[in-house]
């Protein structure tokens, strides 16, 4: 003899896996986020490091990036890095 369930019991269990769904998808956008992340956080050391090397070879672009970092870094540990 098969048990039926109730109306109550299925909608208890369809609102569990409504949950472990819930849980599912925010787990999986946490690590699309930070892959994002790290793709963002490696342009940035490229670009970076593409400007600080272009600095030594064309002094009037390093004067406008100096200035630039002068406007707009206020961070003291920050102005630091940069000796500014």
């Amino acid at each position: 003899m098969s048990t039926r369930k109730t109306p109550e019991q299925q909608l208890d269990e369809l609102l569990q896996k409504e949950a472990r769904l819930k849980a599912q998808i925010q787990k999986k956008a946490a690590q699309v986020r930070g892959v994002e992340r790290k793709k963002d956080t490696r342009r940035k050391i490229i670009a970076g490091a593409l400007a600080l090397e272009h600095m030594a070879h064309d002094k009037e672009f390093a004067n406008v990036l100096k200035r630039l970092l002068n406007e707009h870094v206020t961070r003291p540990e920050d102005r630091k890095l940069f000796d500014l």
